[in-house]
């Protein structure tokens, strides 16, 4: 009896240690037991699996639920396991991780390809109904001590790479994806120091109305001037500051230079509106008000001569704080743009009701706009703005078909290459003045 309860007791403890207590699949305690009695030939395939956007789960509907869903998710990931070839862990979190004990790069991919079908299907959790995708990372490689680590950060590297590429995909490691995310990690390393330092810079392109003929105002850029890996485009580094809780800083900066560098003009004659992109960041602190009226108290700077830029993303989390928010700023003098307009969000339910000004339409428009159907849908836009009294500002626009066929669909503001590249300080204070005295010569020839 004695015997029996000793072995009861070793096989709790047995289970604590080794499995995971929501989905009862095997723990991160257990793949590394797995991995030091693995024999098959020394190497493996392996898939780490992410959930997407399982912390919007968690802060809507409560961790409660997120528990739940993470348990029906391991119960579906346990029918790809069979104990011998295939095997599932839960990592931590929403992570999860697939040892297939073979290196075919086939049977993975077919693996991943079966385990996103499945994870397409809706989950029905306390009258909830979720609908929840992954994102999974593939390498295959040596399970050996000395390579274990390097094999499973290369499977968790991918999949950063397949949420990067837009999630609900899998993506297999290779050398390219490895030096992004050595890169990647670098900047994380060194952006907080470039804050500090001020290592940045801004650039600025113009934006034309071509039915005056005359400047509609500016567009300001941020530049990372790195000391060794020269300019940094925000592309990369924008995302990593948002990760990591710089994006405040870094706008409050671009805010400032932005309107003090736009008053130095104006007190110079060139009299033009600035806009600025402002991430989603400072709408969640709601500081960004705040943060406005400051800026403005030090520059000197009209309040109707900046303009924020927002995109469509924004507006999709809590929507009646981000009209409040952005009808203050409106009620200031500030303008208010859309901008990537079109480029995969949808925000045309809201339109009547967004307190904004223009609309930017995306170069996905613009760059193949010879396409009657691209022609349709411009136009459309156009017609819809007109209606809301809104602004339509094209972007991409690189040659003069583009610009006559924009014109002609009823777009009249339009940015792009045609009319100049994002240039420093010193280069767009000349095209300034050049322009300035082009629009001004041309509109008296019109009279």
């Amino acid at each position: 009896m004695q015997k029996r309860t000793n072995a009861a007791y070793r096989q709790e403890l047995e289970k604590l240690a080794y499995r995971d207590s929501i989905t009862g699949l095997p723990n991160r305690h257990a793949m590394t037991r797995f991995f030091d009695s693995y024999e098959a030939g020394g190497s493996a395939g392996v898939l780490f699996m992410d959930l997407d956007h399982f912390k919007a789960v968690n802060d809507t509907l409560g961790h409660h639920i997120g528990d739940q869903l993470v348990k029906e998710v391991g119960a579906r990931l346990r029918a790809f396991t069979d104990g011998v070839r295939q095997h599932a862990f839960r990592i931590g979190g929403d992570e999860f991780l697939f040892i297939r004990q073979s290196a075919d790069i086939e049977g993975a991919e077919q693996l991943a390809r079966e385990i996103l079908h499945d994870m397409k299907l809706p989950f029905l959790i306390e009258g909830n109904e979720l609908y929840v995708t992954c994102s999974i990372g593939i390498s295959v490689g040596s399970v050996r001590e000395q390579e274990r680590l390097t094999l499973l950060k290369a499977a968790d590297t991918a999949m950063y790479r397949a949420k990067a590429l837009g999630k609900n995909q899998y993506c297999f490691y290779n050398e390219q994806i490895g030096n992004a995310q050595i890169r990647r990690m670098e900047l994380e390393k060194e952006l907080r120091r470039a804050v500090e330092q001020k290592q940045f810079y801004l650039v600025y392109q113009p934006k034309w109305n071509v039915q005056t003929n005359s400047l509609s105002g500016y567009e300001a850029f941020i530049r990372w001037n790195h000391g060794r890996l020269g300019v940094v485009h925000p592309d990369e580094f924008i995302p990593v500051a948002e990760e990591n809780g710089l994006i405040m800083p870094l706008t409050e900066w671009t805010l400032q230079a932005a309107c003090f560098q736009c008053k130095e003009w104006m007190d110079k004659g060139l009299d033009h509106p600035v806009a600025v992109n402002v991430s989603l960041s400072l709408f969640r602190n709601d500081s960004l008000l705040e943060t406005i009226r400051t800026v403005l108290k030090q520059t000197g700077l009209p309040p109707d001569r900046l303009e924020l830029e927002i995109t469509e993303s924004v507006v999709l989390h809590d929507v009646n704080d981000i009209m409040k928010q952005l009808t203050g700023i409106r009620e200031l003098g500030i303008r208010v743009a859309m901008d990537d307009f079109g480029s995969g969000y949808s925000a045309l339910g809201l339109l009547d009701r967004m307190p904004i000004d223009s609309l930017k339409l995306d170069r996905l428009f613009t760059s193949d706009l010879d396409k009657p159907v691209k022609q349709t849908m411009v136009q459309a836009i156009v017609l819809m703005a007109e209606s809301l009294n809104v602004e339509v500002i094209a972007e991409g626009v690189e040659d003069p078909q583009h610009m006559t066929l924009l014109r002609e669909l009823g777009c009249h503001v339009m940015q792009g290459y045609y009319y100049g590249k994002p240039m420093e300080a010193p280069a767009m204070e000349e095209w300034l003045n050049h322009a300035a005295s082009r629009s001004h010569k041309e509109l008296m020839q019109d009279e």
